[in-house]
């Protein structure tokens, strides 16, 4: 789907870069905390945010993954949106609207 996005975009798609959560947010802290304080949000503690090496494992695997949904259609769920026309679709109104170029 990237490469598709990117040729919708004319852009080119580079190979994957490998980006562990753990590692880039370690040392976020101050910045959540400036961001609470700007945006007055509800004071949160940031190791209560999220569970960045959870993070790492479900968006990091290293093969392909099929998924098939027929049978949600074999138990009466038969609409669905393509993925693929939905997004182009969006970029389309996006673009109508002079939202992106």
């Amino acid at each position: 789907m990237w490469s598709k996005i990117a040729k919708y975009f004319d852009l080119e798609v580079e190979q994957p870069l490998p980006l562990s959560l753990e590692v880039v947010m370690a040392d976020k802290e101050t910045l959540w905390n400036d961001m609470i304080k700007k945006y007055n949000l509800e004071p949160t503690a940031y190791k209560d945010i999220s569970s960045w090496g959870f993070g790492d494992l479900v968006f990091s695997w290293d093969y392909d993954m099929f998924a098939d949904g027929s049978k949600a259609r074999r138990f009466g769920f038969h609409e669905y949106v393509n993925t693929e026309g939905m997004f182009f679709s969006i970029f389309d109104d996006f673009r109508k609207r002079k939202i992106i170029p």
